[in-house]
């Protein structure tokens, strides 16, 4: 799901390619029969490539992994994979059949206790979609986890270029002759940044609603700390990352202001 989500992939497909620039259609829902993409550039195949090490492998898209859909196994065979809606059910005979282990073994009853057991151990997989209650909501903010991921790639790419030719520069001893690039050099620092955000946006808005994939999900991961523990701490933190970023600021300055030492003394 997440990968679909990153490449804006609605519906599975062989052969499928990536999408190196693209602008989705918004308002875009996964069961409907609107095109995608207002434009897009892909790269052919190389989306099932990345994925399966097979350009001519089948990529689920959104739509299939919430429908379901038929999927070959590593020996050539036809396997079926599950709609959310079977998912959420057999979850839910888990969560039942892990509520009925637990007042058996209260009560003594060893006999139902391995039935538990077994119909448990058959349905785990599928635990955390026992508390779900709509297939839909198993698909992530599809533009959002689109965009970052595309972003992040695209400076990625940026940063191998800019290493790469201020590392010729510095060979060729011409890095000072071109300001420009030194310039693009201190505007480009903030890009890193956002790099990183973009990344942190994909792995946890792509990954919802899991915290365990499969297993729990985020409306139930809820703990026993009280709120005020988690203001107190996240204030802490922010009053003690102000205070280094001012301090940081300030030799910053204190530096630019004094100047490169032209005589290396």
């Amino acid at each position: 799901m997440k990968l679909a989500a990153m490449e804006g992939l609605y519906e599975g497909k062989t052969n499928a390619g990536l999408v190196a620039v693209g602008m989705l259609t918004p308002g875009k829902k996964y069961n409907d029969s609107t095109d995608a993409f207002v434009f897009k550039f892909e790269i052919p195949k190389l989306l099932s490539m990345l994925s399966y090490r097979d350009v001519d492998a089948f990529v689920p898209g959104v739509k299939d992994v919430v429908d379901g859909y038929i999927y070959m196994d590593a020996e050539g065979n036809g396997q079926l994979a599950l709609s959310a809606q079977q998912k959420i059910s057999r979850g839910r005979v888990a969560i039942q059949a892990l509520a009925d282990y637990r007042k058996a073994k209260k009560n003594g009853n060893k006999e139902l206790m391995n039935f538990s057991k077994m119909v448990l151990e058959q349905n785990f997989q599928y635990f955390g979609y026992g508390y779900l209650n709509d297939p839909e909501s198993i698909i992530p903010n599809v533009p959002l986890t689109f965009y970052s991921f595309h972003i992040m790639v695209a400076l990625g790419f940026y940063f191998i270029i800019l290493f790469v030719v201020v590392l010729w520069l510095i060979f060729k001893q011409q890095l000072q002759k071109h300001r420009w690039l030194l310039r693009l050099l201190i505007v480009s620092v903030p890009l890193a940044y956002i790099a990183s955000e973009a990344g942190w946006i994909v792995a946890e808005v792509g990954r919802q609603p899991w915290v365990i994939q499969d297993l729990l999900p985020t409306v139930a991961a809820v703990s026993r700390i009280d709120a005020s523990a988690v203001q107190i701490t996240f204030w802490l933190f922010g009053i003690l990352f102000s205070v280094l970023l001012i301090a940081e600021m300030k030799i910053l300055f204190k530096q630019i202001k004094i100047g490169p030492n032209e005589g290396g003394h």
